[in-house]
């Protein structure tokens, strides 16, 4: 050990001088960080001093162990051959999933507003009638309604009536309550009624303070929990701020907001597991996965964006990440998995994130569009919150989701190219009888038949005189 500091110490005096750059620096266990910390941070301390190297912060929660550091390119080369170092990596930047296919568009959420039927009684009763049991919320956006159904909704693509026409089925006893969600994004406006007061500041590691000047966190958290858009319309919203207005942030800021997660989840969740939503991530990246690891270890059950790149999600992290629930987006008009969203073995289950509706940070009375992963994911992280609501443990929620999914819908010519892409969507279990929709007054479109349809024609010679006139 002594031998390695003073190859450094020999390599920086020799060497040419160079600008430090910032690292992350995951160590391979709990005793490698306190070996490095007791004995390593001295002569750290000694090379600050003389080549400006400073340790920046020190992260510790679950198994995982880091640090991130600013060290000249030649004295991380040496670094990374420590065997207290498990890997060493450039403090690399994670990016909102929305950037690339952001599609916006603003309306009044009062529109065809969506009335609840039921009282609000929370006296659960087991026997009760199925339907006494399901609380409806009448002309719902259309991602809430495609989620309490196994069919296809109707769509025109003319008509706006499509987009808030149908009813959402939920279980009226189990809305989230008491569960934690930890939106780890841009931020929350924090002046919507939409949460009452469910909506709770947790921590900022962007430097610009509460509030979100982006509208993508305040976007997905109204997916997750609000009362018009909402899927977990009783679960506590804990703003996590990991990317400033630009929709951008980094390892540092990202493993920050788990840790912090993690911490605020055991002192104020009563030991009950708690639910993370990453609408966020950059190309595959072991540290975040193993973070990712490490919380679910810690009771954070993290959901994740699968991307918006139309690439194997496995290649992208945190979705990759096996402890995680990766979200791809479908297109609930046609039931084809979405132009943009990331595909693969990774994913666990689509949800809808075609032109969902949810809040707007320009204006608290109206409503946003927008489309992407980031959009899916949010879905996900609320029927996570009932089920942890319901009692289902941490473990075993994912193999829940999944057992939940309705299966061969996607249509077939959306997998082609797209190899060990799970053909599944979401389902929220309330096993209600579809509503019935006319084809004269409701279409359905149907790609594969429309396509194969254009496939097959054959335009008659008959019709058609060639040549001049």
């Amino acid at each position: 050990m002594r031998a390695f500091w003073l190859l450094i110490f020999i390599s920086c005096l020799c060497g040419e001088t160079v600008l430090a750059e910032e690292y992350f620096v995951r160590f391979k266990t709990p005793e490698c960080f306190r070996i490095f910390m007791s004995t390593g941070m001295g002569k750290l301390n000694f090379i600050r001093e003389m080549f400006g190297s400073k340790v920046k912060k020190t992260f510790c929660f679950g198994s995982f162990r880091g640090i991130t550091i600013d060290v000249p390119e030649e004295v991380m080369e040496k670094m990374k051959r420590n065997p207290l170092v498990a890997e060493m990596v450039p403090n690399i930047k994670f990016d909102a999933f929305g950037d690339n296919d952001y599609d916006e568009e603003y309306g009044d959420p009062h529109d065809g507003d969506g009335d609840i039927e039921n009282d609000d009684d929370d006296d659960y009763d087991a026997d009760d009638d199925l339907y006494d049991r399901t609380e409806i919320q009448n002309n719902a956006p259309r991602h809430l309604a495609r989620l309490s159904r196994r069919s296809q909704l109707p769509f025109d693509f003319d008509d706006e009536k499509y987009y808030e026409s149908f009813n959402y089925y939920y279980d009226k006893f189990h809305q989230g309550q008491g569960v934690n969600v930890y939106i780890i994004d841009t931020g929350i406006h924090p002046n919507s009624d939409e949460f009452d007061e469910r909506l709770h500041f947790g921590q900022d590691f962007t430097g610009e303070g509460v509030g979100d000047s982006n509208g993508h966190g305040t976007h997905v958290a109204g997916i997750v929990a609000s009362k018009r858009f909402g899927v977990a319309k009783k679960a506590n919203i804990i703003d996590v701020k990991a990317l400033n207005s630009k929709g951008q942030g980094n390892l540092t800021t990202v493993i920050s907001s788990i840790e912090f997660a993690i911490a605020h989840c055991r002192e104020n969740n009563d030991n009950k597991a708690c639910v993370a939503n990453l609408s966020l991530g950059s190309m595959r990246n072991s540290v975040i996965n193993q973070a990712v690891k490490a919380a679910f270890e810690s009771g954070l059950l993290m959901v994740t964006a699968a991307g918006n790149s139309n690439m194997n999600a496995c290649w992208t992290s945190p979705a990759s990440a096996p402890e995680a629930i990766a979200v791809g987006a479908f297109d609930d008009r046609t039931d084809t998995i979405a132009r943009f969203s990331n595909w693969g073995q990774c994913v666990d289950v689509f949800a809808p994130g075609v032109k969902v509706r949810s809040l707007s940070i320009r204006n608290p009375n109206k409503w946003a569009s927008f489309s992407g992963t980031s959009m899916s994911s949010p879905s996900i992280a609320g029927l996570c919150a009932i089920l942890i609501n319901k009692g289902v443990d941490i473990n075993d929620i994912k193999e829940k989701v999944i057992e939940l999914t309705t299966d061969d819908i996607l249509q077939k010519r959306t997998l082609i190219m797209k190899p060990g892409t799970p053909n599944r969507i979401a389902f929220n279990g309330i096993k209600l009888e579809d509503d019935e929709f006319e084809n004269a007054i409701y279409p359905i479109v149907d790609m594969d038949s429309f396509i194969e349809a254009l496939e097959k024609y054959q335009p008659n010679n008959a019709d058609f005189t060639f040549g001049r006139e």
